[in-house]
């Protein structure tokens, strides 16, 4: 009966064992899918490795794991090896969908000026064509004008001041473009230098699928 006993608690040791070594390794697995839906590039396996703290060997079967989930599932997408580096690629059958994606307009990149000029008016708001002027030393009006066509500012009344010049202030589409919910997530400058660069932020977009639009860089 003591025997009985010592093989249910080395089954109830093993079975115990297993479930650790499956949630260990389904944390490397998630781990793995995180570093590439969220790396701009490729990754070695060397490099997902050193991050989630495995050996690298071990790499080629938790993306194998993956795949089969992924297949499993019926998703759209899949892990490929691709010149040693491993990255998140759609299924070709979902090509026309991507194609008419590729149709729709994206915000153009913006030139260091608009940059300059954005981050006066998001920090500064309401402010006015001349206190812009006077921060850049430059007349904005052309600057001005491609911010307000692309919808990043508005026109969001007038000062009390001589003249009752208008005021610009920041749109929602301004939060968007930069991948923030509010005015609270800008970074905070601590000179007037570092608030006229302080908006060089990147476009947050979802994983590109192999080759990225090329984004428009205007010279204002």
């Amino acid at each position: 009966m003591q025997e009985d006993q010592n093989i249910g608690d080395s089954l109830t040791i093993q079975s115990v064992e297993s479930r650790i070594s499956d949630i260990l390794e389904n944390d490397f697995s998630v781990a793995v899918e995180a570093l590439l839906f969220a790396s701009p590039e490729p990754l070695e396996d060397r490099d997902i490795a050193r991050v989630v703290g495995c050996n690298k060997r071990d790499i080629p079967s938790v993306i194998e794991q993956l795949n089969q989930q992924y297949q499993g599932w019926d998703r759209s997408f899949r892990i490929e090896n691709f010149g040693g580096r491993y990255r998140i690629y759609t299924l070709p059958r979902f090509d026309t969908y991507i194609s008419r994606l590729a149709e729709i307009p994206r915000p153009a990149r913006l030139s260091k000026a608009a940059l300059e000029v954005l981050s006066i008016v998001a920090y500064r708001q309401p402010t006015s064509k001349a206190e812009i002027e006077r921060l850049r030393g430059v007349n904005p009006d052309g600057v001005l004008r491609t911010l307000l066509e692309k919808g990043l500012i508005e026109i969001c009344g007038r000062s009390d001041g001589p003249g009752r010049p208008l005021l610009y202030g920041t749109t929602r589409e301004f939060l968007d473009f930069f991948g923030i919910s509010n005015l609270s997530e800008l970074p905070v400058p601590e000179t007037a230098e570092e608030e006229r660069t302080a908006i060089s932020l990147e476009i947050k977009r979802p994983p590109e699928r192999l080759y990225p639009p090329s984004s428009i860089d205007e010279t204002e």
